[in-house]
């Protein structure tokens, strides 16, 4: 009876933690165990998306798991009353609908012949006008038709109204009954837990399963505040699951893992090379565009313990990050978007300006990711004290990883660029090279109240060799700093309230002629 009883008991966990991964969930029950020799415990109605080589069982205290087993079991039983249930009231509902309805027919014939009758009188009455009428019979004869016809009213409204009430509880049922079709048809996990504890004393036993149909994406809220040089990076989650198991009131964790991701390392293969005999060819000057991207190298100082309730738990190379409170989220795929935590990073505020890709200055932040956990792929919200002023995705940032966040276009500045210049023409002691020359000019001023200084940038051509030859004119406006690896140089240019300023770029390219220089 006591074995009976714990069955029944347990049956009705339902789930108390969750870790979300971005392509799955891990989902614990837990429940209280009365303790004996191999005290069956049972987890039922668990759902059929549940990995079957997934369940675990684990005892808080003294005692052992003897054992596990799984079955994946039809619900029919379980509904088999409740349909049958609802099939017997369906059945009664349509008796008395029926009964309800015959009534009403026959009260609108009565109406109806009601009608007949009044027409008549009304026909008699006109034809006795003309002689003598006999005021009274003719007075009892339209009172009797009246009465009949106001009873008749009435009658057919009450029918009216019980038929309206017993059709909705028709349709009810009906949908019921459907529900419960579906829900009979659908099939459970049921797990019963072989436990063995010290007798008499109470133990705890948590069942861990994987489901799939879940996962999860961060969102972020970056609110730029140039008063104290910080950015405030808040982090949100957006959470769907499809298991058709409700999470209510969980205690809910996000994994950056990915469990799914193939584990085994690549195997490099072998390189072979081979080559023919082939007569001298003329080499040609060809142009390459690369994307050069800098290792984002943390600068070593982790914050111990982040700012706004996130709580990160390390995993080697993964984190999870706690929910600061009981979420709940349904198991029909709705999305539900939870808030995480938040940060306040240090920031580098700064203009900047390509005018090459876009004539306009851009008000940009650098900053380190200090916080506990990598930053993962995610749309992201910039903010300034004017409101959202962008709306991007931000890349995968690791932990202590330099990273940029743009907050729109600075409205008071103007920035313009001009070609001066793009000449071909022979050079050398006996013509014997080519030189490319250019020249562009940059016009920048300020319209804002307040002085600012602009990042001024613009890429030159970077020679892989040796014998074709890169160099800045003199020409060009002095204080800028280039970076030898991406040929991008860049001028601070200071600007107060209403001044204008043209900053000079002029670079040459000398090619020897044995290139073939494919119609540049």
């Amino acid at each position: 009876m006591n074995a009976l009883l714990l069955v029944i008991l347990s049956s009705v966990s339902v789930p108390d933690s969750v870790v979300v991964f971005p392509d799955r969930a891990q989902v614990t029950r837990t429940t209280q165990v009365q303790c004996g020799a191999r005290v069956p415990v049972m987890f039922e109605n668990l759902p059929p998306v549940a990995t079957q080589d997934s369940f675990r069982a684990t005892l808080k205290g003294e005692g052992a798991i003897d054992g596990l087993r799984a079955e994946l079991i039809s619900r029919e039983k379980e509904y088999s009353e409740k349909a049958a249930a609802v099939r017997t009231q369906l059945e009664a509902l349509n008796v008395q609908i029926e009964n309800l309805t015959d009534q009403y027919t026959a009260v609108q014939a009565q109406q109806r012949a009601n009608q007949k009758y009044n027409d008549v009188a009304t026909s008699m009455i006109s034809r006795e006008l003309a002689d003598t009428p006999n005021t009274k019979t003719w007075s009892q004869a339209l009172d009797g038709t009246m009465n009949s016809s106001f009873a008749a009213a009435k009658q057919s409204s009450e029918l009216s109204s019980k038929l309206r009430a017993l059709r909705l509880e028709h349709e009810e049922l009906a949908r019921q009954s459907q529900e419960l079709a579906y829900a009979s048809a659908r099939r459970s996990w049921s797990v019963e837990v072989l436990v063995t504890c010290p007798a008499g004393k109470p133990a705890e036993l948590s069942l861990t399963y994987l489901v799939g149909g879940t996962g999860w994406v961060p969102e972020y809220e970056a609110r730029a505040n140039e008063n104290d040089n910080s950015v405030e990076l808040s982090t949100w989650a957006t959470l769907q699951q499809g298991t058709g198991e409700d999470w209510n009131q969980v205690e809910l964790a996000l994994s950056t893992a990915t469990p799914s991701l193939n584990a085994t390392p690549p195997q490099l293969k072998v390189l072979q090379l081979s080559g023919y005999d082939k007569g001298p060819e003329k080499k040609m000057l060809v142009r390459r565009d690369e994307y050069v991207e800098r290792a984002q190298a943390g600068s070593g100082e982790i914050a111990d313990r982040p700012s706004g309730g996130l709580v990160a738990r390390e995993q080697g190379i993964s984190v999870q990050l706690q929910v600061p409170e009981k979420a709940r989220v349904p198991g029909d795929s709705a999305p539900v978007r939870l808030f995480v935590g938040k940060s306040k990073l240090k920031a580098k505020f700064e203009l900047r300006s390509a005018p090459r890709a876009l004539p306009a200055a851009f008000r940009v932040a650098e900053l380190n990711n200090t916080g506990a956990w990598p930053l993962l792929p995610g749309r992201l919200d910039a903010f300034r004290s004017t409101g959202l002023v962008g709306r991007y995705v931000l890349e995968r940032v690791p932990q202590g990883g330099l990273f940029t966040l743009t907050f729109g276009i600075e409205d008071s500045l103007r920035v313009k660029r001009t070609i001066v210049e793009e000449l071909k023409k022979d050079t050398g002691l006996f013509n014997d090279k080519k030189r490319f020359t250019y020249a562009y000019k940059f016009d920048v001023a300020n319209y804002g109240k307040q002085p600012v200084t602009l990042t001024l940038a613009e890429q030159l051509p970077v020679s892989e060799l040796a014998d074709i030859a890169v160099s800045v004119g003199e020409k060009t406006t002095a204080g800028y700093a280039m970076n030898k690896d991406d040929g991008i140089a860049k001028w601070n240019v200071p600007l107060k309230p209403g001044e204008k300023k043209t900053v000079d770029l002029n670079f040459r390219v000398d090619v020897p002629n044995t290139y073939d220089l494919g119609g540049l």
